[in-house]
């Protein structure tokens, strides 16, 4: 069940990785809106990659520039230097925002690799957290993003944007693949929407041969709602095809799960990656 603990519960919270000075601005704001929405604090997490500082200590390792023109000795000092500086700025600015959003919010550095510091965060506080990446994912993200999800235990969702993104404001929009989590979703989407009041609309995204069943099943669960669009995305396994109907919604937040639309396993994941203008959250 994608939930995450209210501040008082202690038992989880929306853990936001942080790898730069200067997270991005939606990301973060896409954080505090989930945060808001169930009560719950904010921890940022600057992570010190310990793969980066033991790469700094080999002799003969060098740094080149974005632009290729010059290039200068590793040095484990300045690594850490820059690091302690980069989690300084990032945390002022998210605590100026979460101040703003009247969201509890702690910091904290932890020096592991990427996934065992999450691991070990939301191991001290679970199993209700959700982790929201503050950096835009790319498509070459994808299997670091995997391994995240297998690994880290104590999550419950995944909170994301991608390069393009613009808003958080507008259409809630579900992708519905299993009838089974209808519910699931739903009530992501109920506790997101309890301070915008923004609408509702349903994709139908189904493996070919459950699309009827599922569009079925989840008419029948909301049919009690007013102001619900359901409609079914026929994508025959494509993904650019719910990528540009995502693209044309312009919503505000993507609800989904960590399955085959969202998920792809070969390079089309890049269309959904250019396509998505808004945060995503993915239910685990």
């Amino acid at each position: 069940m994608a939930h995450v603990a209210a501040a008082e519960e202690n038992r989880g919270r929306v853990v936001l990785r942080l790898a730069s000075a200067a997270p991005h601005r939606i990301a973060v704001e896409a954080a505090l809106r989930v945060a808001r929405a169930y009560g719950a604090s904010l921890e940022s997490v600057y992570i010190e990659d310990q793969h980066l500082i033991d790469l700094s200590a080999h002799e003969g390792a060098h740094e080149i520039s974005l632009c290729g023109r010059t290039q200068r000795a590793l040095s484990t000092a300045t690594f850490l230097r820059q690091f302690a500086y980069a989690s300084r700025e990032a945390e002022r600015r998210i605590a100026a925002m979460a101040r703003l959003a009247d969201v509890p919010y702690a910091a904290r550095t932890l020096r592991d690799t990427p996934s065992h510091a999450l691991g070990r965060a939301c191991a001290e506080k679970g199993p209700w957290n959700v982790i929201a990446i503050a950096d835009p994912f790319v498509a070459r993200d994808r299997d670091g993003l995997l391994q995240l999800m297998a690994e880290v235990e104590g999550v419950t969702g995944y909170i994301l944007v991608a390069p393009a993104v613009q808003r958080t404001h507008g259409p809630i929009v579900l992708i519905v693949e299993n009838s089974e989590r209808i519910a699931q979703l739903v009530r992501i989407a109920d506790r997101l929407a309890c301070d915008t009041r923004d609408n509702l609309q349903v994709l139908i995204a189904a493996p070919p041969g459950e699309v009827d069943a599922t569009e079925t099943a989840t008419r029948l669960a909301l049919a009690d709602r007013d102001g619900v669009s359901i409609r079914v995305v026929e994508t025959f396994g494509d993904p650019r095809v719910l990528a540009e109907t995502l693209r044309r919604i312009r919503g505000g937040f993507i609800i989904g799960e960590a399955r085959g639309a969202l998920l792809p396993t070969d390079n089309s994941w890049l269309a959904l990656v250019q396509a998505l203008e808004c945060p995503l959250f993915v239910a685990r």
